[in-house]
């Protein structure tokens, strides 16, 4: 009995311990097998992105799912590109295609040649080529990898003439729309007006440009409606505002704009609670009549724009005419054309005048005709004859305005339309009349030819009543100029112009 015991406690003793083994092995091979099947994942992967990654940094053609608008030129080398590219995007193309433009029943049709449209076909290829490639390994893969799965897309490089579709907008536009006003200021004597802003009218050009910038790079032409809108002003900030209400005073003053001279408003300096202003701004919001008085202590400029304006060309500092009604249809015609380019003329203080520049090269394009020209002691047939009237009538003019004479040459003959010693003489780019408005004020030269009578009048401001006289005089062939400067008749200068020696005509070959 003891014997059979002890094997059967012995058996299962040992089968006691058999269980209690196995289980501790079992896991560990399980993890084992699960961090080498990880293992090879990740090699795989691994594998799987450096083959990518050298694929796509090698990769010599237009990355996949790359469009020209609905294009698709994926896979295609550069070659390929640059001609699909000069055969689809050409002038030829769209020259004589047109743009409806219409604007509450107003139409414009705008012819696409004036725009000047031009398709950058090798920006546009650059663009392209290069999409998604540059110098990171990193980033060049990743972009391979988005592209299946996201497309690029891509618009033809255009460009044109914006003024000139600025322009068609602004004239379709022009009967329907209004600009919004912002606040308006008006500072009288101890007082400050407001008026409230009011609103306008516009059409979103933004929107009409893209839309035609559209159909330029689809060569899909059709029409473009400029919808106007109400459109508020700019809103007023109101710090910005009283810091430049409560400012020092501002002289007016004067500025050359676009070739115009204008009057640029002064300001008074104003005293004034900066709660009163907030307070009047909003109880501006609730007047029908859009408009408020403030009571302030204003201190007006020195120099105001209303003084400026009055005295503005307000007195004739000269005037002198010439004769040409005995000139030939052509010489005539360069006269008037000449003058037409000189009258308006406004200059600054100290700004210079080129009559050569002002008058434009003389050629068929710009309207000039042969005609007569002194050609050393010989007269000949040359392109702009007769252009030398205007500009010795002007050097006159210019004289008897007390001007500075910056270039002055006489003609190698005399001229019969001017006493000796009066005349200038241009050559293109090589001889010309020059002068500079040498007064304090700005100048305005008024020109005509009408009824064969050349007129320049200069206009200025003439505050210290300055006259000018003329004395000329000649010896041993040589004829001279003076000129005597009075202000309120007492003499203050006496200067002496260029001299003058002419030649004698070529008799004629008979």
């Amino acid at each position: 009995m003891s014997n059979t015991k002890t094997i059967r406690d012995t058996a299962s003793d040992s089968k006691n311990k058999k269980t209690k083994v196995t289980p501790k092995h079992a896991p560990q091979k399980q993890k084992g097998h699960m961090l080498f099947a990880l293992l090879g994942v990740a090699v795989i992967i691994v594998a799987i992105f450096i083959f990518t990654a050298v694929y796509a940094n090698n990769y010599s053609k237009i990355y996949p799912n790359t469009y020209i608008l609905d294009t698709n030129v994926s896979d295609m080398s550069e070659a390929d590109l640059n001609q699909y590219l000069s055969e689809t995007y050409t002038t030829d193309k769209v020259n004589n295609a047109s743009i409806l433009l219409n604007c509450e029943g107003t139409d414009l049709l705008l012819n696409v040649n004036s725009l000047n449209v031009q398709y950058d076909n090798q920006a546009t290829a650059d663009s392209v080529i290069t999409s998604g490639k540059n110098s990171n390994f990193i980033l060049n893969t990743a972009v391979f990898i988005e592209r299946f799965f996201k497309p690029a897309i891509y618009e033809p490089v255009i460009s044109y003439d914006t003024n000139v579709l600025a322009d068609a907008f602004n004239k379709v536009t022009s009967e329907h729309e209004t600009e919004p006003v912002g606040h308006t200021f008006i500072i009288g004597e101890n007082k400050v007006t407001i008026i409230g802003p009011v609103n306008g009218i516009k059409a979103d050009r933004q929107v009409a440009i893209n839309e035609a910038e559209k159909q330029i790079k689809t060569m899909l032409f059709s029409s473009i409606d400029l919808v106007p809108k109400s459109t508020e002003p700019d809103p007023l900030d109101f710090d910005v505002f009283y810091n430049w209400l409560t400012s020092d005073a501002e002289n007016s003053y004067y500025e050359k704009t676009d070739g115009k001279i204008i009057v640029q408003p002064s300001k008074a300096r104003v005293e004034v609670d900066r709660k009163v202003v907030k307070d009047a701004l909003d109880e501006l919001k609730t007047l029908e009549s859009n408009t408020i008085d403030i009571d302030a202590i204003t201190t007006q400029p020195e120099i105001t724009s209303q003084h400026l304006s009055e005295i503005l060309y307000s007195n004739q500092l000269s005037t002198y005419s010439t004769n040409f009604g005995g000139s030939s249809a052509s010489r005539a015609n360069n006269v008037k054309l000449a003058v037409s380019r000189i009258n308006g003329t406004e200059l600054m203080p100290g700004e210079e005048f080129s009559y050569d520049k002002t008058i434009l090269p003389r050629n068929s394009q710009n309207g000039y005709m042969a005609a007569p020209v002194y050609v050393g002691n010989k007269v000949e047939s040359g392109m702009g004859g007769g252009i030398c009237q205007p500009s010795s009538t002007l050097y006159v003019a210019a004289l008897y305005a007390n001007m500075e004479i910056l270039e002055r040459h006489n003609h190698s003959l005399m001229v019969s339309y001017l006493p000796p010693g009066l005349d200038a003489t241009i050559a293109e780019g090589v001889l010309d009349f020059r002068f500079k408005n040498s007064t304090e004020y700005p100048i305005k030269i008024n020109a005509s030819a009408d009824k064969g009578v050349l007129t320049f009048t200069i206009m200025g401001y003439n505050p210290n009543n300055v006259k000018v006289e003329i004395i000329r005089s000649s010896k041993n062939g040589i004829y001279y100029v003076t000129r005597a400067v009075y202000e309120n008749g007492t003499e203050v200068k006496r200067e002496a112009m260029t001299s003058s020696i002419y030649g004698v005509p070529e008799k004629k070959q008979h």
